[in-house]
């Protein structure tokens, strides 16, 4: 499964809904959610509940979609440019603490809480 940042803008309403981004799975959801959130960019989450039917349904109906309103559109897919080329980019890194591997994306420890610098 190949995530993706797709583009639903259309002359769209300031306040509709539209999708910027269909990530692979709840966790990578919530980190773009968080991003988005981070910048004042107000979104919500589409499928996160399908997670746990993976195998009882087609698996690209069970992406979580991230959505913003049209009229952030562009900054939020500003800031999903960045994080695709950081996810990219970046290699995965060891916890100094308990010596979990890490996504490039977490700047603390999933395990342990752990900042990545420590």
């Amino acid at each position: 499964m190949q995530n993706k940042i797709t583009n639903d803008s259309a002359e769209q309403a300031p306040f509709e809904w539209l999708t910027v981004y269909s990530a692979a799975d709840a966790i990578e959801a919530n980190i773009v959610k968080g991003l988005l959130l981070n910048s004042s960019i107000e979104c919500q989450l589409l499928g996160e509940s399908l997670q746990g039917a993976v195998g009882e349904i087609p698996l690209d109906q069970t992406q979580v979609r991230v959505q913003v309103f049209a009229i952030k559109e562009r900054q939020a897919r500003q800031i999903l440019v960045n994080y695709t080329q950081v996810k990219q980019s970046a290699p995965d890194w060891v916890c100094p603490n308990c010596n979990e591997h890490n996504g490039p994306t977490f700047e603390i420890c999933w395990s342990c809480r752990a900042l990545q610098n420590d």
